[in-house]
């Protein structure tokens, strides 16, 4: 199934969401607008305008009136179509007008017979969803000062397919100057629509874009829907299937473009660029002059002094712009070959050479661009990395012209990597698990990206200071960049987003165009601290310039999978499904969530599980009830299974939740049963075993509903991003996602605070010479704790006796328990003692509070918990990178990686922390400000608590009624 196919599937119209509109028309049933829906007709097939007139008869919303004006049709067919639906609903005004004038006279004629505080425009032959009307009213009954509001659409063929979504930003007056992307559905304040005149016939074929245009300068607020509430019709001879139907549309756009930017003032010329003409698509784009005030090109640098040159020749040869200085800001240069070429460039007539002061320990590049700043005579600030390098000429004249507009905070350029991919087209918030991201990155330079983004000028979150242009008065007016939070990183953004939080804007520049040399593969050892300052300051923002209907994971603005919801009902009656109740890693991560949802009043839950265990005391103890139900085996006959889903279907119903959530892939029976009954589920996948021979224990009819199940889920979650691409395969419907696990941090801190370092070990008798070294979890083949004892037969006798080692866990699997007595009785008689093997134990903290090393031995390993748990402790980490290992911790930051079963690397690991205490301090020091930086247990919540909102809307089933 496609992205879009999946979309449109969790985004129906389902009785669940028919019955949360009402209920909110019905809240604000004083306040909504009549609606007066807008079309022209001329020679329309009797199908398609039957069709768009069902669509609004069909609609939720019963406050509107549709006015037809006919363009004098020539097709009796039409006329006879006309004057049929008219005459049997009283809400269907037409009139005729006497001689074909054109869509913009017939448009104007319709509007002079409504009567509604709203029009809304819907072409002869497109259609509407059943929501769309009742979305509009409820907006602009929310939104007082809304004069202009559109809509999300798609396009539809004569077969019913849809496909090409339009996913738009919310108001971008930047982007407008691009293309009419507010496209459909497009409505508008009568008032306003009169006051300026209606449509005009001079812009026929782009009518609707003049209109637009100018009505965006007298708009109080500009308001977007973010659904797709219009049906856009391909048919042959539509500008839906080509810009070769209406090319004299172009020109009329072109000619829009150009009064708008005369209206305003701006000194630019609207062009209709040869790529566009080429792709036969309305897109222009606006050329600045080469005059203007005054820029200062600030370009930080220390040393590297080929870097330097290739930029600064790059700048020199080629910038079409005349009035620039530069000023290199040289952060103490030692380098004799770059001290000579900085003395030598700063002789020449617009080079300086700025030196600046360290005024705070270690490098920081706040400090250095506010130092230089000062030092600038320019009316314009641009930033620039000292590893770039020109491409075209007009960059400056380009990125003036749009930092001269109104309430312009910033201006980014478009940089591309040294390979010709695209670097940045502008900054935004969400991606990277909650942090920022460039738009577009890696998307090879011939892809426009989504919407032809990438080719259009646009306002972001935020742009790069790689290349960036600002206002030097309001630079200095927000103190510059911010040196004691954003040393390094995010500098940039957080400078952007405080003045997008005024009320600026920063827009994209896409011709401005340079190399920036910069690395391709992402590092992942940004400053903690800096990661948690951003995440802090900024985790409730969302980004009005990224529709909600794409997707966070990666850059490429592709469709996401879930359903828009704005229901944040609380109290959803939920069955959470455990596979045991023993205190272990998947049941105990299923019990913080189900309570920290329960806490926040998002659920009223039930928990469900086929074995008993010591979790179900703590779940009643929180108020939860606990059902102990039959499952189908492993291996049963098909017929019985079926049997068992039709019986769980059934159970589901009577308990009359409202969205199952499955913990572990064994539960995929209860997918399969809430699938049956009409019920949306959430699966958590917590395994990473191969997923071609994970169920083949399982009857092979039993086998194909087990790998159903992961396209009837609404959601399927991971913790970890490799596990989740090791089974991209079973993800039919684009409905994977990852959601790090998170321990409350109430109870972490608790943890870490319960035993002093010296009590912990004072209890467990360790000297104080002795390193402790702990390998925590269940004992287990997947958990590989063999290598562990392996390695310290391999250590020199001079390290093995300054060690502790604790091996803390249930023992999964007795042979393999036997397996490591043997290995310890391998080892000399006097080491033997020094290895402890625990079981389970009732408080594993005692543990980590006396460790100096913590070991993860794991073969298999989504997201161990023990990990977190180590990190919480701020202890150094030896482990192998498996799976989502290497997303929890950083190599060389707070964890050294060994190959799985490599004894003889982790003995030299084990050796190497032993005799270098430095090392171990500095691992142990990155250790909780890394988990810090990460997302944690809000996040996991929160995360959830949308999932969970959203299944509730695609109930397809009415509520149980009582007794």
């Amino acid at each position: 199934m496609s992205p879009y196919a999946a979309w449109i599937e969790s985004n129906r119209l389902t009785i669940a969401a028919e019955l949360d509109l009402r209920a909110r028309l019905i809240e604000r049933e004083p306040e909504l607008p009549r609606i007066s829906i807008i079309t022209p007709t001329f020679n329309t097939s009797a199908h398609h305008l039957r069709a768009m007139v069902s669509s609004v008869q069909a609609q939720i919303y019963s406050n509107w009136e549709l006015c037809i004006a006919d363009d004098a049709s020539t097709s009796q067919e039409t006329l006879q179509t006309i004057r049929d639906i008219a005459s049997r609903d009283a809400r269907i005004s037409v009139t005729y007008l006497p001689q074909n004038l054109g869509i913009s006279e017939a448009t104007n004629a319709a509007v002079r017979m409504a009567t509604g505080e709203v029009i809304a425009f819907i072409d002869h032959d497109d259609l509407i969803t059943r929501d769309c009307l009742g979305e509009i009213a409820l907006y602009y009954a929310n939104n007082k000062s809304a004069d202009v509001v559109y809509s999300d659409d798609d396009k539809i063929n004569d077969e019913g397919y849809r496909y090409h979504p339009q996913f738009k930003p919310d108001w971008s007056p930047i982007l407008l100057l691009s293309f009419m992307y507010m496209s459909h559905l497009l409505t508008v304040r009568r008032k306003l629509y009169n006051e300026l005149g209606g449509f005009r016939s001079q812009f026929d074929g782009a009518q609707d874009y003049d209109f637009a245009l100018r009505a965006a300068e007298k708009a109080r607020h500009v308001g977007h829907v973010p659904r797709i509430l219009y049906h856009w019709r391909a048919t042959e001879g539509s500008t839906a299937v080509s810009g070769d139907a209406k090319p004299e549309s172009f020109e009329a756009g072109r000619r829009a473009v150009q009064e708008a930017l005369d209206r305003r003032g701006i000194s630019a010329r609207a062009t209709h660029p040869q790529w566009a003409m080429d792709a036969k698509v309305g897109m222009f784009s606006v050329d600045f002059p080469d005059s203007g005030p005054k820029v200062s090109i600030i370009i930080p640098t220390r040393n590297n002094v080929k870097l330097l040159e290739s930029c600064l020749t790059s700048i020199l040869g080629k910038t079409t712009y005349s009035n620039y200085e530069i000023l290199i800001a040289d952060d103490d240069s030692d380098d004799a070959e770059s001290i000579a070429y900085l003395n030598y460039i700063d002789t020449l007539d617009n080079v300086r050479v700025c030196r600046i002061i360290r005024k705070t320990d270690g490098f920081n590049f706040s400090s250095i661009v506010n130092q230089a700043a000062e030092f600038a005579a320019g009316e314009y600030l641009l930033l620039l990395n000292n590893d770039t390098a020109v491409i075209d000429g007009r960059w400056i004249s380009q990125m003036v012209g749009y930092g001269s507009m109104d309430r312009v905070a910033a201006v980014g350029a478009r940089l591309y990597f040294e390979d010709g991919s695209l670097q940045h087209a502008g900054i935004v918030s969400g991606y990277n698990e909650g942090l920022v991201g460039h738009a577009f990155r890696g998307l090879e330079p011939h892809d426009w990206g989504y919407m032809g983004l990438v080719r259009t000028a646009r306002e972001y979150s935020a742009v790069t200071a790689a290349c960036m242009l600002t206002p030097t008065d309001l630079f200095k007016q927000v103190n510059g960049f911010n040196i004691d939070e954003f040393a390094v990183a995010y500098n940039d953004v957080d400078y952007c987003l405080r003045l997008v939080g005024e009320g600026y804007s920063c827009i994209y520049c896409p011709d401005a165009e340079l190399f920036h040399f910069e690395g391709k593969s992402r590092s992942h050892l940004d400053n903690p601290a800096e990661i948690i300052e951003l995440r802090k300051t900024y985790r409730d923002r969302s980004d009005p310039w990224y529709n909600r209907n794409l997707s966070l994971d990666n850059e490429r603005f592709e469709v996401t999978t879930r359903r828009l919801s704005d229901n944040k009902v609380h109290g959803i009656r939920l069955a959470a499904v455990s596979h045991n109740l023993n205190l272990e890693g998947a049941p105990n991560t299923l019990f913080d969530l189900i309570v920290g949802l329960k806490r926040r009043g998002i659920i009223n839950p039930t928990v469900l599980s086929p074995r008993d265990g010591p979790l179900r005391a703590r779940y009643e103890a929180e108020g939860i009830v606990v059902l102990i139900i039959d499952l189908p085996h492993v291996g049963v006959a098909a017929a019985s299974y079926e049997r068992g889903v039709a019986e769980l279907a059934q159970f589901l119903t009577a308990l009359d939740v409202q969205v199952v959530v499955a913990n572990t892939l064994p539960m995929f029976s209860l997918i399969n049963a809430a699938n049956l009954a009409g019920l949306a589920a959430i699966w958590c996948q917590h395994e990473s075993e191969p997923w071609d021979t994970y169920f083949d224990g399982e009857n092979p009819t039993v086998r194909a509903w087990a790998y159903s199940a992961f396209g009837q889920a609404y959601r399927v979650t991971y913790v970890a991003n490799a596990t989740r691409l090791a089974w991209a395969p079973v993800q039919t419907r684009s409905n994977a996602q990852v959601i790090r696990h998170g321990i409350p941090a109430e109870r972490l801190n608790e943890e870490v605070a319960r035993w002093s370092r010296s009590k912990a070990r004072e209890l467990l008798g360790v000297k104080k010479d002795e390193l402790v070294i702990i390998l925590m979890g269940t004992v287990c083949r997947r958990k590989g704790q063999l290598d562990l004892i392996e390695a310290l037969e391999r250590l020199e006798p001079a390290v093995r006796h300054r060690l502790r080692v604790y091996i803390v866990g249930h023992p999964a699997e007795s042979d393999y328990a036997a397996a490591i007595r043997d290995g310890i009785g391998r080892l000399p008689l006097r080491d033997q003692n020094r290895v402890v093997v625990t079981g389970g134990v009732d408080d594993m903290t005692v543990y980590y509070a006396a460790a100096d090393i913590s070991v993860c031995t794991s073969r298999i390993e989504s997201a161990p918990r023990v990990i977190v748990e180590s990190m919480a402790f701020g202890l150094p980490i030896l482990t192998t990178p498996v799976f989502g290992i290497p997303e929890l911790v950083d190599q060389d930051v707070n964890a050294l990686f060994y190959p799985p079963g490599d004894s003889v690397a982790l003995a030299r690991l084990i050796t190497q922390l032993s005799y270098e205490p430095a090392l171990r301090a500095r691992l142990a020091a990155a250790s909780r400000p890394g988990l810090n930086a990460r997302p944690g247990y809000d996040d996991m919540i929160q995360q959830y608590a949308s999932l969970i909102q959203e299944a509730a809307m695609l109930k397809d089933r009415p509520a149980r009624q009582a007794a």
